[in-house]
């Protein structure tokens, strides 16, 4: 069982206990018990530090012939404990939570392209073909006998410990986006490469995966995108890629060791000739919002990349406007 959480026109969010099943040869998700927009209101404290989930749930699930006990049933109430007994929980539970189930593991190939770059990404922090191809089918154990339902809610759990600085490089690597671009730095480099050509492959296989049957399993599926493809559209979109040149790096490293910083008289940039730099009026880039900006900066920092033969000089200005305006603009 595992705890969905689906948008509400009247509450905003719902939250479904879901069960996945076996179907034909798959996998299916069907609804056991509604919760409505709080489930903190189905846990019982007796006193101290005890708790127990209330037993109609219990009662209502077994009316549908599905037998469910209070060890089934706590995981999913988890999150929403009294904090002080949640420390408790935590103290106890650690090393059991992180304690994989042995058991026959389904063969690493049987899994999704997608999932298997997901997790790899998720659990090194990048996604490498030559190290996927010596991974041990145990690697993708979290990924067996679930339906594409429940296996998208934990990915969307697995998800939130990425930084905000993660989420483009994050999204650029599970797509595989790298595979369409022949320049040398496409891996190392993303934000140097053309962001149109990008958005275009981006949305090319976003669009393929939300027809992909494969994927899907047994879950039914319709013409537009599907919910849980949403968020990366999101994701994709309104995320920018951390820069990675080595002025930025010498700079990180000279603020990180020293208290006080004032960046030196050459790099300071004014708004006037940070409008020149993005080649917009004042007032046009007064208006920019976050993303409108990131997306203009990508496009003239593969013009001036030092990498592509372009202007150090206007590269390292370009970069310091850049970093100054996002910074005024996300307080806003």
């Amino acid at each position: 069982m595992y705890l969905a959480r689906v948008p509400d026109k009247n509450m905003g969010w719902r939250y479904i206990i879901r069960q996945s099943y076996s179907h034909n040869n798959g996998y299916r998700s069907r609804d056991l018990f509604d919760l409505g927009d709080d489930p903190s209101r189905f846990i019982v404290y007796p006193g101290g530090n005890g708790f127990y989930i209330d037993t109609s749930i219990e009662r209502a699930i077994a009316d549908q012939g599905i037998s469910v006990s209070q060890d089934d049933l706590e995981p999913i109430f988890l999150p929403f404990l009294a904090p002080h007994i949640r420390r408790v929980i935590d103290g106890f539970d650690r090393k059991s939570r992180h304690q994989e189930v042995l058991q026959a593991c389904t063969p690493a190939d049987a899994h999704h392209r997608f999932d298997r770059f997901r997790l790899h990404f998720l659990r090194t922090g990048r996604v490498s073909h030559r190290e996927m191809g010596c991974t041990p089918d145990r690697f993708y154990a979290r990924l067996n006998h679930k339906s594409r339902d429940e296996i998208e809610y934990d990915f969307i759990r697995a998800e939130r410990q990425l930084k905000p600085g993660e989420l483009a490089l994050y999204t650029y690597q599970i797509f595989d986006l790298q595979r369409h671009f022949t320049e040398v730095y496409a891996r190392t480099h993303p934000e140097a490469l053309d962001p149109g050509k990008m958005d275009r492959f981006f949305v090319k296989t976003l669009c393929e995966l939300n027809r992909d049957r494969s994927f899907w399993m047994e879950e039914d599926t319709g013409e537009s995108l599907q919910p849980h493809l949403v968020r990366y559209a999101v994701m994709y979109f309104d995320s920018a890629f951390p820069l990675r040149d080595p002025f930025g790096d010498f700079l990180r490293d000279f603020m990180n060791r020293h208290r006080i910083y004032q960046p030196p008289e050459s790099v300071r940039v004014n708004l006037e000739e940070s409008a020149r730099l993005f080649g917009v009026s004042s007032e046009t880039l007064k208006k920019m919002d976050c993303r409108t900006l990131t997306r203009r900066y990508r496009k003239l920092a593969q013009k001036h990349h030092p990498d592509k033969g372009g202007d150090p000089e206007g590269f390292i200005r370009l970069n310091a406007a850049y970093q100054k305006l996002l910074k005024r603009k996300s307080k806003q």
